[in-house]
């Protein structure tokens, strides 16, 4: 009889152990899989950092594996599931969440719920992220609970496909996410195989089958090899056809609900693409696809925006660069210059420069095509010196060696990844009661930039009418004029910034015009057009600047105050320039605020630049474009700090701790009281017994080490001794327990364990 016994503990042991171990591996398959998943969105570079979401990802998995082992009820993991996704996420970006306003609790709440349920569709950094921890922590519960507990591989995969299919519509390039994604798709069809072996496994075990020794490695095996298979077979088979049919699915990209904030369109792949261009020349919808063009240092703490070309030619409703780069146009006066200081005339009488500018030095390090196609020099203002030799491009100065203003400057060798080049640019520091006691006593080279030409289409008529009724009772002096036609653009309730402007059916009418009298909705093209060509209506010397955005501070280190800033393509913009005598271009920023960014005018005085001061985060720089995200932060938009402002890092750290505490006693409280077994219920027993003191010695039966334990736990004797006689018959006993006294023991172990924390432990004597 003995060696029955043994024999029979033996295989129901061999059995656990088989079981707990199929169990190990199908939760490590869901892990990688979501860790995967992760990877190949952080992969396509949507945002810089994020890595917190791969943690988020992967405990959420671990989060639903403890439920399904729990045999949690499916209305208490659905329950359960907002709780452990905050105590996953909150812990996890508190480090980095810009501060809330007014730091309390409830903004700070505010936030995070926003950010979890609009942040796919926000160019703020820190919202995405969180929105994609968010969306992870969704597809990793689901995917650990539905294979572990339900046994639905398919229908436990779906949302992770879902998320891999976007993830690669959207892409700018599968280069970088081309192995995430072939990982994810072979763990998928592999985690699919496990839930399948699980099911069978639970029918078996119903049926009273016992399943052969080396099955589940056998079977997991040949899925997986299978699944390479699959997956190298369709990478490797010809396409059907030739046809790029993305652009016909998804004309204008897949926006995920998004409105970006960049400009200047680049056709690739059959949609036009955020990315700097020349030309300002206004169309239709445009998606972003993010990716680094430059990085740079500068010795000023103000946010200084990135130009890189003036468009001087307003031609038929559009805007061209004078330099080589123009289209359709003669190039405009060019000089070659061997490096250093460029050569334009720097004498304040002959009107080049202002007598208000101080000097700001960058330091560029440029990325392929980051100037397209023309290796152009960048300036953070108005054009000083360029370490590399080139020709500067502009209008004609007092002699034939200098030049008044440059436009353009044209290096003499291509840029390449990880050219470094150092500029200087002058900037103004005009107070606005000076520029509005400027006179209009132009110099005769301005005059080239007033000019306006009609057409048929009676384009400028109508930009000259309008002009002339939004400066109706403004002090006529330029600025103010200007002014008012910036706070007019500005303005959200008579524009809005919109990535998808409505199209007009009339192909003779100028889209500027168009904008202005009738959709009054666009991107940063048409308000920078609108505004330079109701300016040069009136007379008012203007030009368009085409460029970069400040870009999203990366590090600050090094010497005092310099900070370096990140640049993407999604970070091009278009702002608008106009000329005053005495103090030369002055910067206006027509772009209305919106709910994706803060557009400020730009400062005046002093506070246009600022000399090095101790590390500071610039006041106005610019956030990256998000995972998923197809708009793009504007130059205006507001880049707050990656460190939580009022909350030490000792508080961060302590709060993290905290979380994760109340994560691990949840899970521990979930798995006592939980059991999916008559064994397991059982070994709860005995953990019990180890909590209260009272370890099961060995030869003791189970109705002793029971009594032993209701006495320390005073209360659940009644509920402890039912155990004891349920388990004793289930692993001695011929017929062992049935399936009504197996189900009715796991409810007697709950209200065991009720009776037993409720009440207070005594010494077990």
């Amino acid at each position: 009889m003995d060696a029955y016994v043994d024999r029979t503990l033996q295989l129901r042991a061999r059995k656990r152990v088989r079981r707990d171990h199929s169990f190990e591996i199908t939760v490590v398959l869901c892990v990688a899989l979501i860790t995967a998943t992760a990877w190949a969105v952080l992969a396509a570079g949507w945002v810089h950092g994020g890595g917190g979401a791969i943690v988020v990802a992967v405990t959420s998995v671990i989060e639903a594996a403890l439920l399904a082992q729990a045999r949690a009820p499916r209305i208490a993991a659905a329950i359960a599931a907002p709780f452990l996704g905050l105590a996953a996420i909150v812990p996890t970006t508190l480090a980095a969440m810009p501060p809330a306003s007014g730091q309390s609790v409830g903004a700070i709440a505010q936030h995070y719920l926003q950010a979890i349920f609009t942040g796919l569709a926000s160019n703020q950094d820190w919202d995405f992220t969180v929105g994609l921890c968010a969306i992870l922590f969704l597809c990793g519960y689901w995917l650990g609970w539905m294979v572990l507990r339900e046994h639905r591989g398919v229908l436990a995969v779906i949302p992770v496909f879902s998320v891999l299919a976007t993830n690669v519509v959207n892409a700018a390039s599968p280069d970088p996410i081309a192995i995430p994604e072939t990982i994810a798709v072979v763990l998928a069809i592999s985690v699919v195989a496990a839930a399948y072996l699980g099911s069978l496994g639970d029918r078996w075990t119903a049926s009273r089958i016992t399943a052969i020794d080396g099955l589940g490695w056998r079977f997991g095996t040949s899925a997986a090899a299978v699944a390479v298979v699959l997956t190298i077979v369709a990478l490797v088979l010809p396409p059907i056809s030739t046809t790029d049919i993305s652009a016909r699915l998804f004309p204008h990209g897949l926006s995920l609900g998004s409105t970006g904030k960049g400009t200047h369109a680049v056709v690739t792949g059959g949609a036009n693409t955020i990315g700097f261009n020349p030309s300002v020349t206004l169309g239709g919808p445009l998606v972003s696809h993010p990716q680094l063009v430059m990085t740079y240092t500068d010795n000023t703490t103000a946010s200084e925006y990135i130009r890189v070309d003036n468009d001087t030619e307003f031609v038929g409703g559009s805007w061209y660069p004078q330099g080589p780069s123009s289209v359709g146009d003669t190039p405009g006066n060019g000089l070659q210059y061997p490096g250093g200081l460029l050569p334009r005339d720097t004498d304040t009488a002959d009107g080049g420069i202002g007598k208000d500018e101080t000097v700001v030095t960058a330091t560029f390090t440029m990325q392929p095509k980051a100037t397209g196609t023309e290796p152009l020099a960048p300036f953070t203002g108005d054009p000083h010196s360029a370490s590399l030799p080139g020709i500067a491009w502009g209008a004609e100065g007092a002699s034939n060696s200098e030049l008044n203003t440059v436009d353009e400057v044209t290096l003499d060798q291509d840029i390449q990844a990880g050219t470094t080049i150092q500029t200087s640019a002058y900037v103004s520091t005009a107070s606005a009661a000076e520029l509005e006691a400027a006179d209009a006593a132009y110099p005769a080279w301005v005059k080239q930039y007033t000019s306006i030409p009609d057409d048929t289409s009676r384009g400028v008529e109508a930009i000259r009418n309008l002009a002339d009724q939004w400066i109706a009772g403004v002090p006529k002096d330029p600025y103010d004029e200007a002014i008012a036609i910036e706070n007019h653009l500005r303005d959200p309730a008579l524009f809005q910034y919109t990535l998808n402007p409505p199209q007009d059916p009339n192909p003779a009418m100028w889209p500027v015009v168009y904008f202005l009298t009738v959709s009054h909705k666009g991107y940063c093209q048409y308000f920078a057009s609108a505004m330079g060509s109701m300016l040069r209506a009136l007379n008012i010397p203007a030009r368009l600047v085409s460029g970069y955005g400040p870009g999203t501070t990366r590090a600050q280190s090094g010497r005092a105050g310099q900070r370096q800033q990140e640049v993407t393509t999604s970070d091009a913009h278009s702002w608008v320039e106009a000329y005053f005598p005495g103090y030369g271009w002055i910067p206006f920023e027509p772009t209305p605020p919106s709910v994706q960014g803060d557009y400020q005018p730009f400062p005046r005085g002093q506070a246009a630049t600022a000399a090095p001061t101790a590390p500071a985060v610039s006041s106005k720089p610019v956030p990256t474009v998000k995972p998923g995200n197809v708009g793009n932060p504007d130059p205006g938009n507001i880049n707050t700090p990656k460190a939580h402002a009022s909350l030490p890092v000792s508080v961060v750290v302590a709060l993290a701790v905290l979380g994760g505490i109340i994560v691990l006693a949840a899970a521990a409280v979930l798995w006592m009281l939980l059991p999916r077994s008559l064994a397991g219920t059982w070994k709860r027993v005995e953990t019990l017994g180890i909590i209260s003191g009272v370890d099961r010695r060995k030869a003791e039966t189970h109705r002793a080490f029971a009594a032993r334990l209701a006495r320390a736990r005073p209360g659940a004797e009644s509920a402890l001794g039912e155990l004891a006689t349920v388990t004793a018959r289930a692993e001695f006993s011929a017929s062992g327990a049935s399936g009504n006294e197996r189900a009715q023991a796991l409810r007697t172990w709950r209200r065991a364990f009720f009776q037993a924390t409720l009440r207070p432990r005594k010494s077990p004597g």
